[in-house]
């Protein structure tokens, strides 16, 4: 169920079918027209809206309702393998509605055939947020917004962000976000595609007396051996699936460098001067939940709240790294968030374009789950330490049995998941056998932190189990700010098998940056304090 309501609408609103779209004569905003389960005197929404406009979904839902339609996933060749059709032409009798809107037909393995509403897949690969969805038929709008160049000669590219961009700042703190925006701007069948809805819009779209009018489509990226996993209806004597939403697409080609810089002049991290005073990090009071405003205007001022929806999980077929590079400082705040009772309140918002001094607060939808494991790409920020334990395992009786790096996980009201550049914050897991007992090393990168965190020695109690056991480890350290779940440790290795054991000092006040003499002595004293604890 959900607090955040459109209010045009009744309670428990399913959409059966995604039709046209149209925008009003001299207007700017596209709709796009639904066919809503209980008639309503309004039967669209805009396009800003697009990241939740699947098929069977329920608008302003009062209870959990079960998703809708035969489970079905499989792996294509490539997109140029499909043929584009109408919906009218799939042979499932059942299909009434949307028959003159586009669909891919896909050719699955034993003879099956999946019909995928274009828009659909335009959805799950694009329209993530607002901005992606009401850019996607503005096809110039990536180049006045975004300046890219890219350096495959070191394997980087940078992009711009231009002031005059409507992307909002604060979504470029998500790193998934950013991701996500780089392929799309980056990789050139990604672009090719993206911009190709604007331009069929403009080529394909027609005038209906004081609205231009349109049937979704556009030019799928090739994805060659991509995942797709979708819901719809299944016909067992056609043996066709008609797609009502896409879950997951993975595999998904990124032919773009490892690592993008992405900068704009507001760009701000956090100093390590703090504001005393304390600065506001929420509006007062909890959030209880928001109206939200169709076609309305949306205020410049403030920052955006994000809508909860439901994400597409993707993945790429290789990782990367995006940094947000700023030139400006900010204050950190001292204030700790009121965990006590507060005064819950509605929201009016909208989640169209924002202009500055007018309209309601801004929201924006962010559907995207980026899956693609990253972890291995900040190997480098545990250089000193992995050097100290390649010492460590040149000593008898010491030998390194694995090596693992983790992005710490999300936990809700908290932010130490991510460091101040908004990268993941990562840890390494490392499994030593010292004198025939197994020891793991526990190792979180604190470089952006005034204080570093000692490095957590466990002995378990069932070491065949011990990975079982990390996700609550890292849960605990996410939501302690940093200071190791002493309870949490205590029951997976008893008292006395888990010890910290703190960093040299670094040379020059500089973090990360040891000299190789102290990188010895470390080794030295932290193989010392392991021995005591294994022989203990």
């Amino acid at each position: 169920m959900s607090d955040y309501v459109f209010p045009q609408f009744d309670s428990d609103v399913r959409i059966d079918s995604i039709g046209e779209m149209f925008k009003a004569k001299n207007h700017t905003r596209w709709g796009v027209n639904l066919q809503l389960y209980r008639t309503q005197k309004k039967s669209s929404l805009t396009i800003s809206n697009a990241p939740i406009l699947a098929r069977k979904r329920y608008l302003n839902p009062t209870i959990d309702h079960d998703l809708k339609g035969w489970e079905e996933s499989f792996y294509i060749s490539s997109t140029k393998e499909w043929q584009a059709a109408r919906i009218g032409d799939c042979p499932i009798k059942s299909l009434e509605k949307d028959k003159r809107q586009f669909c891919f037909v896909a050719p699955m393995r034993g003879g099956k055939t999946a019909y995928l509403p274009q828009f659909e897949f335009g959805r799950s690969l694009f329209f993530h947020d607002g901005y992606l969805s009401r850019t996607a038929l503005m096809p110039e709008c990536l180049d006045l917004d975004f300046n890219v160049s890219t350096d495959w000669s070191n394997n980087r590219a940078y992009i711009e962000i231009m002031p005059t961009s409507g992307y909002p700042l604060g979504s470029f703190n998500d790193l998934d976000r950013r991701n996500y925006l780089s392929w799309i701007l980056l990789d050139e069948q990604a672009r090719k595609s993206y911009e190709s809805i604007g331009l069929h819009q403009k080529k394909y779209g027609y005038q209906s007396g004081n609205y231009r009018m349109w049937d979704f489509s556009f030019d799928p990226p090739e994805l060659p051996g991509a995942y797709f996993s979708v819901r719809g209806w299944f016909d067992q004597e056609t043996k066709s699936i008609f797609v009502y939403e896409i879950d997951k697409i993975k595999r998904i080609k990124a032919d773009i460098p490892d690592e993008i810089d992405m900068f704009h002049p507001e760009f701000t991290t956090p100093s390590q001067e703090r504001n005393e005073k304390g600065m506001p990090v929420a509006p007062s009071g909890d959030l209880a939940g928001a109206r939200i405003h169709d076609d309305e205007d949306a205020n410049a001022d403030g920052s955006r709240i994000i809508l909860p929806s439901d994400k597409v999980e993707s993945e790429f077929s290789k990782a990367f790294i995006t940094n947000r590079i700023s030139k400006k400082k900010r204050k950190v705040s001292s204030a700790i968030p009121d965990e006590g009772e507060s005064e819950r309140h509605i929201l009016d918002v909208s989640a169209e374009e924002a202009i500055a001094g007018q309209g309601h607060a801004g929201a924006d939808r962010n559907i995207t789950n980026d899956v693609t494991d990253k972890a291995h790409l900040y190997e480098s920020k545990f250089d000193c330490f992995f050097d100290m334990v390649n010492v460590m395992t040149s000593y008898d009786g010491c030998v390194r049995h694995s090596k693992k790096i983790y992005e710490l996980p999300s936990v809700a009201r908290c932010t130490k998941h991510r460091l101040s550049t908004g990268n993941p914050r990562c840890m390494a897991a490392i499994v030593l056998e010292v004198q025939e007992k197994h020891v793991i090393l526990l190792e979180v990168d604190t470089s952006d932190a005034e204080k570093a965190l000692s490095t957590k020695v466990l002995l378990p109690y069932n070491y065949s189990e011990w990975e079982s056991d990390l996700n609550k480890i890292m849960y605990g350290l996410v939501r302690g700010s940093l200071v190791w779940p002493s309870k949490v440790l205590t029951q997976v290795c008893g008292f006395g098998s888990h010890i910290g054991i703190k960093h040299p000092k670094c040379a020059g006040g500089h973090k990360g940056l040891l000299l190789p003499d102290t990188i010895e002595g470390w080794a030295g004293r932290f193989y010392g304090r392991v021995v005591e604890m294994v022989g203990g």
